[in-house]
């Protein structure tokens, strides 16, 4: 809303100092023209400490820029250039900003739970997005998706640090295992439009948190005991709507987001695919958001330490056709699975 006010207010100040020519009338349109300019970045900002900031110095500006005489430069010659050029840079992500639904939401952002229901409400708009046909918005509602619930990850984890209380890191496995699902099913949404970049730090997010949601941490003789073990847990929520949550989606999920990631390095060897700085998956205390994703898009398996970029996505297959054979063995289902991480296997061999 302050989005709309703030260009109709901009768009009236800037016909009000072009197609009059008093100067009464263009301080008037240079004054709507601020105002307008207030508003939208008022609105990109958001509320707070920070926007209380902004409308104190913006009025201090305007009566500097009035008392001193250069409103009169402004409303004239170079000045309504400038004018202009900076009405486009804050009117522009404005429209964009308008055009991606999924960012708006009640929940409330700043807390943990708000940040998951933000996610969850992106899921279902990329859902329908791609279902109607628009694959780049919904490339962009997901990568939305995937912050929402990295943030809920670090505010949830930074909560628990400031308490007195132990780290429960099983509390997290549902929104682990979310995330992990959303970006297995956006990054193939994501290379259809050739969002490379995109692609490249997701797969690798998606890898760590499919890794710190799977029970046997990647290691195909764990996965009998994890399956058994998880008959006699008390189940836990999926987040993706599918039921309970259980270990077998979970070893799967990572088993998936390892031959994902193996595939992309070998169709897209131009990518650059090394993780500077890299940081291996599950070490480390919480960190805020912007921390957290950057070392995110980073994350190398315990297991590819060291490793070269060929080196790594041979290790991520072989892993995947490993994890795979073991799940088939004692759930049938996932053969189609196993055969398209042993042909990923293969293409690398060749």
């Amino acid at each position: 809303m302050l989005g709309r006010f703030g260009i109709l207010s901009i768009s009236l100040g800037v016909v009000m100092m072009t197609a009059t020519s008093g100067s009464t009338t263009q301080f008037v349109g240079l004054g709507l023209w601020w105002f307008g300019v207030l508003l939208l970045v008022h609105s990109l900002l958001g509320g707070g400490r920070t926007a209380s900031f902004l409308w104190a110095s913006g009025i201090a500006a305007a009566v500097v820029v009035y008392v001193t005489g250069w409103a009169t430069m402004v409303t004239e010659g170079a000045g309504r250039l400038v004018v202009a050029a900076l009405s486009v840079l804050l009117v522009v992500p404005t429209l964009v900003r308008s055009t991606r639904p999924s960012r708006r939401t009640a929940a409330p952002r700043h807390t943990a739970d708000g940040r998951l229901r933000a996610a969850l409400a992106c899921w279902e708009v990329a859902r329908n997005q791609l279902a109607a046909g628009q694959p780049l918005r919904a490339g962009l509602t997901y990568q939305d998706g995937i912050n929402h619930i990295l943030t809920c990850v670090s505010l949830t984890r930074l909560a628990e640090e400031r308490t007195t209380a132990s780290p429960r890191p099983d509390d997290l496995v549902p929104v682990y295992h979310a995330m992990g699902a959303m970006g297995r099913e956006g990054i193939p949404v994501m290379e259809q439009v050739n969002a490379t970049t995109p692609v490249r730090f997701h797969a690798r997010m998606t890898l760590a948190a499919a890794h710190l949601a799977d029970p046997a941490e990647g290691k195909p003789e764990l996965i009998k005991d994890a399956l058994a073990a998880d008959a006699d847990s008390s189940p836990r929520p999926d987040l993706n709507g599918d039921g309970p949550l259980s270990a077998e989606a979970r070893i799967a999920g990572a088993a998936e987001a390892r031959s994902l990631l193996a595939r992309l390095m070998v169709e897209r060897p131009g990518l650059r695919w090394e993780a500077e700085p890299p940081w291996l998956i599950g070490s480390g205390g919480p960190l805020p958001f912007a921390r957290e994703r950057k070392r995110f898009r980073q994350a190398v398996l315990p297991s590819c330490a060291g490793l070269t970029p060929d080196e790594e996505m041979r290790q991520l297959a072989q892993e995947s056709v490993l994890m795979y054979t073991e799940l088939c063995q004692a759930v049938p289902g996932y053969e189609s699975n196993r055969d398209e991480a042993k042909d990923i296997l293969a293409a690398i061999r060749a």
